[in-house]
């Protein structure tokens, strides 16, 4: 014998269709794959710009890298008195595999294609 009018959110659930039907409508409804494969496309764009200027920062700067790996090594070694030598070996191997593998990016990750001709700065 109320006299409210009735909420319809507390109508009987059964009245109501399915949680994953009803967000599967608003989904398309906003058009959300769309949105998902622009924004992935988008993205993909930038990494691969910002691969390519990491790239030809390190293809541009190959010989500062090298110095700079050197005098850290020689600083590390001084330091620690040649007992590290090893790991201070491997590090910088590591270190100038790492900078090669970005220098290929510059080129989208294809090794000797256009542009590998051009030497590294040397200062």
């Amino acid at each position: 014998m109320t006299d409210k009018p009735q909420d319809p959110s507390s109508s009987d659930p059964s009245d109501r269709p399915p949680l994953a039907e009803q967000i599967r409508a608003k989904m398309e409804e906003y058009e959300v794959d769309r949105h998902l494969n622009e924004l992935a496309t988008t993205l993909e764009g930038a990494v691969r710009q910002g691969l390519h200027l990491a790239g030809d920062f390190a293809h541009e700067h190959r010989g500062d890298l090298e110095r700079l790996f050197e005098k850290v090594a020689s600083a590390v070694d001084t330091r620690t008195d040649g007992k590290h030598a090893d790991t201070i070996h491997q590090v910088r191997g590591s270190l100038e595999r790492g900078v090669d593998k970005i220098v290929e990016q510059r080129n989208g990750g294809t090794p000797g294609a256009s542009g590998d001709d051009v030497p590294p700065s040397n200062g």
